[in-house]
């Protein structure tokens, strides 16, 4: 049985992965999806939950880096969905790796 790992690099250190038991652009697209979802989705909760005095700075800051990641991943979404793997630059890219899995009876 294969597994596909489709990993979204977003720097030297960070990364963020779903499995997939078909690697198809159905599964792709909800792939991106979910990125952006999470994307909005940290973004929205330090919004919420920021207590710092310096709120109005952070916010900024946090507020350019989500616009940057949005960036990476609609300029990276339409080449990964069709051929399973884009390249933003060097450290930020879109790719899936294919497992194989034993099954055990």
């Amino acid at each position: 049985m294969k597994v596909y790992e489709m990993v979204f690099h977003k720097g030297t250190y960070e990364q963020t992965n779903m499995f997939y038991t078909v690697n198809s652009q159905d599964s792709r697209k909800h792939f991106v999806e979910q990125i952006r979802l999470e994307l909005d989705s940290e973004f929205n909760e330090f919004k919420r939950n920021c207590t710092s005095p310096d709120k109005a700075a952070l916010l900024s800051l946090f507020k350019a880096i989500h616009q940057e990641s949005r960036l990476h991943v609609d300029s990276m979404a339409k080449d990964f969905i069709q051929n399973s793997e884009a390249v933003f630059d060097r450290y930020i890219c879109l790719d899936v790796k294919e497992h194989d899995i034993i099954n055990f009876k």
